[in-house]
């Protein structure tokens, strides 16, 4: 398989999550959680809110990795439909140059 290839399935799988009902509903429902927890923790609670604010970046990082492993796959289907553009151009130019005249 190539890199090409690679990207795109990892794209494919990645827009899969990042759509399905359930995987989203979850990081949204741990979001609100988390920022509930945040929010009405005490302000003497720096450790627990710190350790609070870490889980949300990480939440949201996981999220952004996600998107970005999409939007590179997006871009690996955009790079491979140009190559097969270039391939059939190619094949079409000389098909036409091979005819006699």
């Amino acid at each position: 398989m190539s890199t090409l290839d690679q990207r795109l399935a990892h794209g494919d799988r990645a827009k899969e999550a990042l759509e399905n009902e359930a995987f989203t509903s979850a990081f949204e429902a741990i979001e609100k959680e988390v920022i509930d927890q945040w929010t009405n923790s005490p302000a003497r609670d720096a450790q627990g809110r710190e350790k609070l604010w870490t889980y949300l970046m990480m939440l949201r990082k996981a999220k952004a990795h996600l998107t970005s492993t999409m939007e590179t796959g997006r871009l690996a289907r955009l790079e491979l439909d140009y190559q097969q553009s270039l391939k059939d151009r190619a094949k079409q130019f000389l098909g036409m140059n091979s005819q006699p005249w």
